[in-house]
Formats: structure tokens, C-alpha cells, sequence
């Protein structure tokens, strides 16, 4: 039933398909609900919007996109935030908040926003517009409890507190804010207002008003030095309940032999060949038949045996079901969809999320984390072999469903507006 009065939505979200499609499945539970959504992204998103049925305005300029992901330390696990915000962040922070400007001009709105698109944090701080920041990942909110990641390294248990908030204080000063202060603070004074107080990562980014998890405690449970104001939902899933299925060449290969592997880079992953050349090996050493996802190479696409299958796209909500095991990057919205399919998960995180996500993974039983390319096949062979592994997968499938997290959104933007 249509809430009465609508309200207006903005879902701001900068970044790959894994930052795009919790945003889409928002969108799609809160336009059921009545309301007038619009997505506020790169113009390179704009398919990704109109095809989930969401208006769409962009925000900078597709050829930032390009370059972003075409950067060589996209993926560095310590240089890639940099590219981000050089390339895709920055160059977003004055259109985001002029977009959200015309909005507040036509009536009030609800602003539901990645905490990085920081565009959106201004809007909240000059306009008054009711702000919630939504979290895809863990990482994205700091911890001095256990677990706790920076990058590749997971900090020791034994490092006691002050050490650890002592690290994120090496790490702003050092690091992260030089980074990103001089175009806040600038483009702040030029609206009236104050420099940024405090830690821009640890405390400014976050919405004072309301924040949401996009994923569940039993993936990561909520230490108690999270934002008072963030609440945990779960996996919004997109394309998790009635997505189009797989094309009629996928469909044949599906139906030709015994579930396939499926071996996916990640979304943004210029430079796949390498994963490509050693997920062909793993299908030689083991004998599964693969399912390769992404911009695969032509020479291999031209020589690929009868038992692999590539194309650049198949939807993860159909697909999954249907296959032995996923390989891939670690991105959060692939951890989700593998965990609700329940198939065992084989991950080689590069940067950002992914190596957290790789952990937790692991804690919950149902994947490993791969650490060099060329150990692919022996990794997938001995997690295909382990019972305990399906056993896990078997448990925690039937938790990661999207109504939990589209149920709380849609209450919070109705308690907000």
C-alpha cells in the first residue's frame, strides 16, 4: 500500500556496481512503497537505474568513471582510496551537492547516501536536508574492538585499545586527511560554512541523524564504538528475488553438465586477464566445468575448451543457485548473493572491503581466501572437498534475505520524512 504523503528519496551512491546495487534495491522497495526515488550517481550508472526502473540524474562526468577504473592502483590495497577520491570522489563533491540543492528547492527530501559521496554530508550541514548514511561494508565504519582491519592487515588481538585508536590517528594524519580536508574545508568556506571538526572518516562523514548497516549481525555484529546512530539491517540483494534470468547461451551451458564455477573479478576489474589465465588452470587441475564472468581476454575467449563458458554478465540473484562455487574478489554484494545461494566462496581480495569480507567469510565457514593466483586451483579443490564448508553454506542461506534490510529503510525514510 502507497504511503500517503510520498516522500521524495534521493539515494546517493559513488563507486562500482557493488556501491550501485544495494541502492537499486532500495529504490525498487521504496517506489513499491509510493515513493518518488531518484538515484544520484555517475553518469556511467545511468543504465544500471533506468533498467531497475529508478529516475536517474548524474552526478559528475562519465570520463572521471573511465578514469578511475582504468587507474593502475585502483585495486593497490593502500593507494587505491587515493585514486578514488582524485578521480571519482572529488570531482563529485560539488555536482552532489548542487543536485541536492535543486532538490530541497522542490520540497523536502530524504537524502540516503554512501558515506563517501561526502557531497551529500554538505548538503545535510548548509540545507537541513534529513541525511541517512547507508554502510554496504563493515569497513566503512572504524572500530577499535576486534575484529578490526586496515587494508590487508587484521590487527592482532592483543594490541590493546590506545594503540589501536593511536593507528587511526597515524592514519588520518598521515594519510587520509591531506587527502580530502583541502577540498572539504575549501568548498565548506565557499558555502559559509566552518571547517570540519574532528575526524573526517571517524566522525564527520557519518550522519548525526541516522545510519544504516546493509548487512546483518551474524555477518558483522555491531561493536559498541559504532555511531550511536547506525542500525543493522542486512543484505538489500538486488536482483535477489525476481531477476531476469540467465541469457540463452548461459542457460545451454548450465543445462549441459554438472554445475559449473563460477570465477568473477569484480565489476570494475579492468585488468582481469591474469584471474582469467588462473581460473582456466583450476578448471584443468580439478575438472570442474567454469563459468567465467567479465571482460575476458579474446585470446582466451577464442581457445576456451567445451567445458568453460564465458560472457560479460549474468545475474548473480538467478545464477548462483544453479553452480558449485563462486571465485571472486570479495566484493560485499558478491559475498551476499553467494551466501544466500549457499555455495562455498573462494576469494582473492585486492583492496578496500574485500580483505574484511574475506574474513568474515572464513569465520562463518563457507570460503577461504586465496592469496597468490597460481594456488587457485589446489584452494578450489580442497574447499569443494570440505563437508563442514557446504554444512555452513547450508546454515547460513536461508538468513541472508533481502527483507529485513528493505523493511527497516522503508521505515526509516517514512519516519524521516
Amino acid at each position: 500500500m502507497a504511503v500517503t504523503p510520498a516522500a521524495r528519496v534521493a539515494l546517493v551512491t559513488l563507486g562500482s556496481a557493488g556501491d550501485l546495487h544495494p541502492m537499486l534495491a532500495l529504490g525498487q522497495c521504496l517506489r513499491e512503497r509510493g515513493h518518488a526515488v531518484t538515484v544520484l550517481a555517475n553518469p556511467a550508472c545511468g543504465p544500471g537505474a533506468a533498467d531497475a526502473g529508478l529516475a536517474f540524474e548524474p552526478i559528475g562526468d562519465a570520463a572521471d568513471y573511465r578514469a578511475t577504473v582504468a587507474h593502475p592502483k585502483l585495486w593497490h590495497p593502500i593507494d587505491g582510496f587515493g585514486v578514488m577520491w582524485r578521480y571519482l570522489l572529488r570531482p563529485a563533491l560539488r555536482p552532489t551537492y548542487e543536485r541536492l540543492q535543486a532538490f530541497a528547492a522542490q520540497g523536502r527530501c530524504v537524502v540516503i547516501a554512501n558515506p563517501v559521496a561526502m557531497g551529500a554530508r554538505l548538503a545535510h550541514d548548509k540545507l537541513g536536508l534529513p541525511l541517512v548514511t547507508a554502510y554496504t561494508a563493515a569497513t566503512m565504519l572504524r572500530t577499535v574492538h576486534d575484529p578490526m582491519t586496515l587494508a590487508q592487515w587484521r590487527m592482532p588481538r592483543w594490541v590493546p585499545r590506545p594503540l589501536r585508536r593511536a593507528a587511526w590517528a597515524l592514519l588520518d594524519r598521515y594519510k587520509l586527511e591531506p587527502l580530502v580536508r583541502p577540498a572539504l574545508d575549501a568548498l565548506r568556506q565557499e558555502l559559509g560554512l566552518a571547517p570540519v571538526a574532528g575526524s573526517v572518516f571517524g566522525q564527520w562523514m557519518h550522519s548525526p541523524q541516522a545510519g544504516i548497516a546493509l548487512f546483518p549481525s551474524w555477518f558483522a555484529a555491531a561493536p559498541p564504538d559504532w555511531p550511536a546512530a547506525v542500525r543493522q539491517a542486512g543484505f538489500p540483494l538486488f536482483d535477489g528475488d525476481a531477476a531476469q534470468p540467465p541469457d540463452a547461451g548461459i542457460a545451454a551451458f548450465l543445462q549441459a553438465g554438472p554445475p559449473p564455477v563460477v570465477f568473477m573479478p569484480g565489476t570494475a576489474a579492468e585488468a582481469a586477464a591474469p584471474f582469467f589465465r588462473a581460473a582456466l588452470r583450476a578448471c584443468a587441475e580439478t575438472g570442474e566445468r567454469g563459468l567465467l564472468l567479465g571482460q575476458v581476454p579474446d585470446d582466451l575467449r577464442q581457445a576456451l575448451p567445451a567445458t568453460v563458458c564465458a560472457a560479460p554478465y549474468a545475474p548473480f540473484g538467478t545464477l548462483l543457485v544453479h553452480t558449485r562455487a563462486l571465485v571472486h574478489h570479495g566484493g560485499i554484494g558478491s559475498c551476499a548473493q553467494a551466501l544466500r545461494a549457499g555455495i562455498p566462496q573462494l576469494v582473492l581480495p585486492h583492496a578496500y572491503d574485500q580483505f574484511d569480507n574475506a574474513m568474515r567469510l572464513e569465520r562463518l565457514g563457507v570460503g577461504r581466501q586465496l592469496r597468490r593466483l597460481d594456488a587457485m586451483g589446489t584452494a578450489l579443490r580442497e574447499l569443494l572437498a570440505e563437508p563442514g564448508v557446504r554444512a555452513a553454506c547450508a546454515q547460513w542461506s536461508p538468513k541472508a534475505t533481502p527483507h529485513a534490510a528493505r523493511s527497516h529503510v522503508t521505515a526509516l525514510v517514512e519516519r524521516l520524512s
